[in-house]
């Protein structure tokens, strides 16, 4: 049973620098298939969808052009999420893990607003923001992980981009998950691919270890 769907939306720097067009081209373009690809899981009645929206390395060790990139997306996405009405069409809980410290004071409180606002949805949109496994390992030993507790486990991981590896991607979500790489880019992504990753998933044979 397909319940939890996890997606490493990898390549849109590489997408717009082959197409000649700006860092703002290349994570509008990601953002904009973002929305599209829940909307797609959602249709499929996925129940939960967990995105590495951003890891801690975007947040510190990106130059400051692109950080700030990066956070003019996010205000784009909180705006969206409150005038789109994405969540309450679906019946979507928000949820939010990472360092949220790097987020701006005014966008961080608006994000956790909107966390409080969506909490009791059919479905759960998880995102990691400033993500990283040290994060949830620092919540671990604090005791703090309450709320990674409440997803269950992540059935697939969908990764673009060509590369074979999750990063770090929430380690205690991912342990018996099956992998599913593209070479495809992140915004080349379409509806017909993420069918074939479905797909494929239900014709894996999951033996969870044992």
């Amino acid at each position: 049973m397909l319940l939890h769907v996890g997606i490493i939306p990898d390549g849109n720097r590489r997408w717009a620098k082959s197409r000649g067009l700006t860092l703002h081209d290349a994570y509008e373009a990601g953002y904009a298939r973002l929305k599209e690809v829940a909307r797609h899981l959602f249709d499929y009645d996925i129940r939960y969808l967990t995105v590495y929206a951003m890891s801690y390395d975007n947040c510190v060790r990106r130059d400051d052009v692109e950080r700030g990139v990066l956070m003019k997306i996010l205000e784009k996405a909180v705006v969206d999420i409150e005038e789109d009405k994405i969540l309450e069409e679906y019946d979507t809980s928000l949820m939010v893990s990472g360092d949220l410290t790097l987020i701006p004071d005014k966008l961080r409180n608006k994000i956790q607003d909107l966390v409080e606002k969506y909490n009791r949805g059919r479905r759960t949109l998880h995102i990691g923001l400033c993500y990283s496994i040290w994060w949830e390992l620092s919540q671990l030993k604090s005791n703090n992980l309450k709320q990674l507790q409440k997803l269950p486990p992540i059935d697939l991981v969908i990764r673009t981009g060509g590369m074979r590896r999750i990063s770090g991607f929430f380690p205690l979500l991912v342990e018996y998950a099956e992998l599913y790489f593209t070479d495809t880019l992140w915004p080349d992504l379409t509806r017909r691919e993420l069918e074939q990753a479905i797909q494929w998933f239900k014709r894996q044979r999951r033996n969870f270890g044992k």
